[in-house]
Formats: C-alpha cells, sequence, structure tokens
C-alpha cells in the first residue's frame, strides 16, 4: 500500500510539473487573483533583460502556486511582490530571486498600524539565506544550517518555535523547507572530524594571541638587561642600609624578586588555563571517538571556545556546511532555480493565521516547485 502510495504521489507530481511547465512558455504572465494585492517588486540595478524575463515567468508561478491555496483570503489583507537580486554574493553563479506573500491580520482602519499582525510565506529560488546562519571557525565564516527531515525525494523539511523574534509581529512558528534535485543537496555537511581539527586550531591561535597580548602588556627584558637591574637595586640598597640590617634586606629582596620572562610565564599560564582546558578536551573526542561517529555531522551550538560535546539534542544545535558545487548545473541559464526555501512564518494563536496554515497544508503543491528545478 505505502509503494502504491508513492507511486500515486509521483504521477501526480509529474502531471502538475508539466502543466505548469506549458504555462511558462505563454507570453502572457497571469498576475493573480482579485483580492490579493501586488506590492511593487524589488530588482538589483543592472539585471540582464533576458535573464530577468525568465525569473518574471516562473515568479508567476510561484505567486500562482500561493495564490491558488488562498484564492479569497478571509480576516486579512493578503499581498505578494517579487524580489530579484544580481549574482555578485552567491558562491556560485546563480541568480537569487524571492516570492513573498504577506497575510496582515487586524483592522486596517486602525489608527495603530503595530496592531496589525504579519503572517509571511516566502519562496527563494538559489539562495540559502532564510535557512543558514553564519558560523565562525578558525578564522573562517561558514554556514550554519538546523537538520531537515526528508519527507519526499528532494523535498527537507523542519519545523521550530523561534521566542525571539518580534512579538508585535507575532512570528513564534517557523515552518521551512528545502526543495533538491532528487538525492542530493547543493551542500555537504562538515564532519565531527573536520570540526573538531578546525577546533583544535583556532584554540592554538587563540592561546597564541593571548600570548601576543600579553607580550604588549608586559615587557620582558633581556638577560643583560635583567642583570643591570639587579645590580642597581641590590646596590641602592647597600647604599641606604649597611651592616646586618643592609645584608637582610638584599636576601629578602633577591627571595622575591622574578624576572620578567618568569612573571610573564606565570601570568599566561594561569590565563592560558581555559585554552588548555578546551584543547585537552577537544583532543579527547577527536582520538576516542569512533571512526562512525567522526563522520557524523558536527552539530554546534557556541564556538570552540568552552566546547562541551557536539549539540545534537539540542534545540538551537546547527550543522556547517560546505558548498557542494558538483550539485549545480553550469549549461543551464543562470535564472533557473536548482534550489528553493520556502519559509512560512506565523502566529499559531491567532485564528486567522492557523487558517492560513491548516490551508496551506492542505492545498500547496511542493510538486509544481520541484518541477521547475532545472538539470
Amino acid at each position: 500500500m505505502k509503494q502504491l502510495y508513492v507511486l500515486l504521489l509521483h504521477l501526480a507530481c509529474l502531471f502538475t510539473v508539466c502543466s505548469h511547465a506549458q504555462g511558462l512558455t505563454k507570453s502572457t504572465i497571469t498576475t493573480g487573483y482579485p483580492e490579493w494585492k501586488k506590492e511593487d517588486d524589488y530588482m538589483d540595478q543592472r539585471l540582464p533583460n533576458k535573464l530577468v524575463a525568465e525569473m518574471k515567468k516562473i515568479m508567476s508561478v510561484l505567486s500562482l502556486s500561493v495564490q491558488s491555496v488562498y484564492p479569497e483570503p478571509q480576516g486579512c489583507d493578503a499581498t505578494w511582490q517579487g524580489a530579484y537580486f544580481s549574482n555578485k554574493e552567491n558562491a556560485f553563479p546563480l541568480f537569487k530571486y524571492e516570492m513573498r506573500s504577506r497575510f496582515y491580520i487586524g483592522d486596517s482602519g486602525s489608527s495603530d498600524p503595530g496592531s496589525r499582525k504579519e503572517s509571511r510565506f516566502t519562496i527563494t529560488a538559489n539562495d540559502l539565506s532564510l535557512l543558514q546562519q553564519p558560523f565562525d571557525l578558525n578564522g573562517k565564516t561558514y554556514p550554519s544550517v538546523r537538520l531537515m527531515k526528508p519527507v519526499f525525494n528532494g523535498i527537507w523539511y523542519d519545523a521550530f518555535r523561534n521566542d525571539k523574534e518580534d512579538t508585535a509581529a507575532g512570528f513564534r512558528q517557523i515552518k521551512t523547507w528545502l526543495i533538491s534535485y532528487p538525492d542530493s543537496l547543493p551542500y555537504f555537511f562538515m564532519t565531527r572530524k573536520e570540526y573538531l581539527e578546525q577546533a583544535l586550531q583556532e584554540i592554538a591561535a587563540g592561546k597564541e594571541g593571548l600570548k601576543e597580548d600579553l607580550k604588549q602588556r608586559i615587557p620582558v627584558k633581556s638577560f643583560e638587561e635583567e642583570e643591570a637591574t639587579k645590580k642597581r637595586e641590590i646596590a641602592e640598597i647597600e647604599n641606604t642600609y649597611s651592616g646586618v640590617a643592609g645584608s637582610n634586606l638584599v636576601k629578602r629582596w633577591l627571595a622575591s624578586y622574578k624576572p620578567d620572562s618568569v612573571y610573564f610565564k606565570e601570568v599566561f599560564t594561569a590565563k592560558a588555563i581555559p585554552f588548555d582546558a578546551d584543547s585537552v578536551r577537544v583532543d579527547s573526542l577527536l582520538k576516542k571517538s569512533s571512526a562512525e561517529d567522526l563522520q557524523r555531522p558536527a552539530i554546534v551550538s557556541g564556538p570552540a571556545s568552552g566546547f562541551s560535546g557536539f549539540a545534537d539534542s539540542l534545540s538551537d544545535g546547527r550543522a556547517l556546511i560546505k558548498w557542494n558545487m558538483d550539485y549545480f548545473n553550469r549549461q543551464i541559464s543562470m535564472a533557473r532555480p536548482q534550489f528553493m526555501v520556502v519559509v512560512w512564518q506565523y502566529d499559531p494563536s491567532n485564528g486567522v493565521a492557523a487558517e492560513i496554515d491548516k490551508q496551506l497544508a492542505e492545498k500547496f503543491d511542493f510538486c509544481i516547485l520541484s518541477g521547475l528545478l532545472g538539470r
């Protein structure tokens, strides 16, 4: 029965994809449903006209795929707009564009605009920004993402609550999808082994940075300078005090005297304790973990300093990733989507937002997005 269900789903996807692919060849682009307001598009300057025309055709399908789910919005004002960007900041030569739909819930005539809550449904092509966060490791910045679960071949899903969002906007529940080529992802996961090796280098660099900083604040005299300083101090004591009193003062001074090099070493050793503890912890994990464990994704929640273990079970754990350049097809148009990110943000305690969420869950067809990917 399960195999039959998967087959039917696959056939449904193929049918949907074919029908929408045919729609892309039409010269007339449908703008949408009457009750949806079209906001002004955002567009980077100097985008190639030919690629813009191609992106706009695909944008038409993206916008209609959302509008058709909720053609007559109830209890909210629904808007959509396109945003088109250059590929200057992309790690790969593809153009990023984004379909942004917003649901404004509340009295549109209210004198307090802040009283209206906003829910957002966004589809982004060729960009991972809505999923990733930067993570600094050993002097480099890597993207990091939450782990997602596969729901169909090439469709990945994750949901979480984010209480750090603006309470006025009401963003509490966040659902995300990644649409990729089947059996492939546009990125690799950094392994635990790679992370631990990089972490050791970062800790060593941090310890070396501490030493250089202390050198600026605790000058260390040369041996000759130290000897000259000792002689001057002893001569001053002997010139001031004579006899047994002078001899005792010289002995006490010599007993308490520390050369700059010894003082520097003591201060450095004390301040380097956290670095040494981190290094021992990371090195032990690297040497004692099994080969299988070391190949698992590196899921972390904080910097290498203070590292206490991988964050597999923590809600704020994120996997470090590196781009998989072999994933991308360089033979097709740079405007064609090669992966997409979908993000739905809403307040589940709001009845209207909850109804929109229900409609999206029941009616939005991710097969449309899969079919737009070009290989």
